[in-house]
């Protein structure tokens, strides 16, 4: 088997979270804070992730080599405020591992879908896509069958769930093959599903997710030669035909293709969305772009003009937002925003700093089920011996803080407006702090202060907080 370069990660099932459980602070990790989760061999690897009921973020690995040449997946479980719990074995003294194991919902557990082989004689000798199934994580059941028919080329994997939170969907090759459910053979008896590329053309960096609302489930891919560029089918309940993104193929001097998984999200109140470079021909990345399938056009994400060496993920909420995170290699940092809960409109623009002493910035994954965005990073370290690392933190959307009127007299008392938003919407109990003063928001995201006759000739700093958010900032002007 080869180690492909593209890998995707599979849909991550979201999972209706409380806000109190976000309101405390973790000893460890938590928003702008980086935890190393393993050092890894190869700079393509990416993780699966899962959120389970109790709120704890599952993540699968590909380990180090071992001593013996035999290769693992590991686990590392955080909790909700970022804080890295604990770390684990999902299957171990394999042969060979692929670098893109998936997790998805299986019932009230997961599963674990990956490709790979045991090097011994029996069901796992070929390099077929496996399954192993876990209640809580901690301990792993290895499935007897397989998830494709096909044993060579099948790298490039992507996995999800069907709408019953059961059934397993596969899709390997680049993309341009698919598997439903697990057949008790290896490889499967029952054939693979291809989807239908343009003539002449090569895909890679798949992903796969399911409509919440409708059910259906569909797969993207890159599509290189004929008819480059970002492209998306429905396979179930029944196949359709595929769509590419708009103004998403490259030029003829630049070439747009990700260096990670086609960035999608399944959005909860129906939709699927897919996020991109868009190029000109003295670019590849001159702004990303938000698409939802099916829409004749796609909007530009705020921020995200003139990205270089861009890393893209893109992932949905349970209220229905969306949050795409950025990494711009020219001014080493990832940016990130997330829409309202239509999709219709953007927060403030988030700005983060990558670990110290990074040297080489290999994928980004994120996961947005709590309501906060945790982000995964393959990450490469200017320290001895160059390590390549997998990293994790949290980022918190950003409050959006406005004063009417925005300047008023000393020589009067004046009553001043403050309002809190998060991407145009009322943020309710926001706590907003300006001069001395203090209120909290209602409904309306609306609280209004009064300042006394007198009070000092300046610019003055106001803030807004809440758990759950970074700071919003405005400032008054007092002549």
């Amino acid at each position: 088997m080869s180690r492909p370069r593209f890998r995707a990660v599979g849909v991550v099932v979201l999972v209706a979270l409380s806000a109190l459980a976000l309101s405390g602070a973790a000893r460890a990790g938590g928003p702008g804070v980086w935890t190393k989760l393993a050092d890894v061999d190869n700079p393509s690897d990416t993780v699966g992730m899962l959120r389970g009921a109790d709120g704890t973020l599952h993540v699968v690995w590909l380990a180090k080599r071992a001593g013996d040449g035999t290769h693992a997946y590991g686990t590392s479980t955080i909790s909700l405020a970022g804080k890295l719990l604990a770390t684990g074995t999902a299957l171990s003294g394999w042969a060979s591992l692929e670098p893109d194991p998936q997790l998805v919902k299986d019932g009230s557990g997961m599963r674990l879908v990956f490709e790979g082989n045991t090097g011994a004689s029996g069901c796992y000798l070929d390099g077929a896509v496996f399954t192993e199934t876990s209640a809580d994580g901690s301990t792993w059941n290895l499935i007897q069958g397989s998830l494709s028919s096909h044993t060579a080329g099948v790298g490039n994997l992507a996995a999800t769930a069907e709408a019953d939170s059961t059934t397993p969907v596969a899709t390997f090759a680049g993309g341009h093959l698919f598997h439903v459910g697990v057949d008790p053979n290896c490889p499967a008896s029952s054939p693979d599903g291809t989807i239908t590329p343009t003539a002449g053309s090569s895909q890679s960096n798949p992903a796969i997710v399911t409509d919440p609302t409708t059910g259906a489930v569909s797969v993207a891919w890159y599509q290189s030669f004929s008819g480059q560029g970002y492209w998306v089918e429905q396979i179930l309940p029944t196949q359709g035909a595929p769509m590419e993104a708009p103004g998403s193929a490259g030029t003829p001097g630049e070439n747009n293709q990700p260096n990670e998984p086609v960035a999608i999200a399944a959005r909860v109140g129906g939709g699927v969305y897919m996020a991109y470079c868009s190029a000109t021909s003295k670019q590849p990345c001159a702004h990303i772009d938000l698409w939802k399938v099916g829409s004749p056009t796609a909007r530009v994400v705020p921020g995200s003009q003139n990205t270089t060496g861009p890393r893209v993920a893109l992932t949905a909420d349970p209220l229905g937002k969306l949050s795409v995170a950025w990494y711009n290699e020219a001014k080493n940092v990832i940016h990130s925003a997330r829409t309202n809960t239509t999709a219709t409109a953007w927060g403030t623009v988030r700005t983060t700093k990558p670990p110290p002493h990074t040297s080489g910035f290999m994928d980004i994954q994120t996961q947005g089920s709590s309501g906060r965005l945790d982000v995964m990073i393959v990450n490469q370290l200017s320290t001895a011996g160059l390590p390549i690392g997998i990293f994790q933190t949290q980022i918190l959307a950003g409050l959006s803080l406005t004063a009417k009127p925005g300047a008023f007299s000393h020589k009067k008392a004046r009553k001043v407006t403050f309002t809190v938003t998060d991407a145009g919407q009322p943020v309710a109990g926001a706590r907003v702090s300006c001069v001395g003063k203090h209120g909290r928001t209602a409904a309306s995201g609306k609280v209004k202060l009064k300042f006394r006759k007198g009070t000092g000739v300046g610019r003055h700093g106001c803030t807004a907080t809440k758990a759950g958010y970074s700071i919003g900032k405005a400032t008054i002007k007092v002549t």
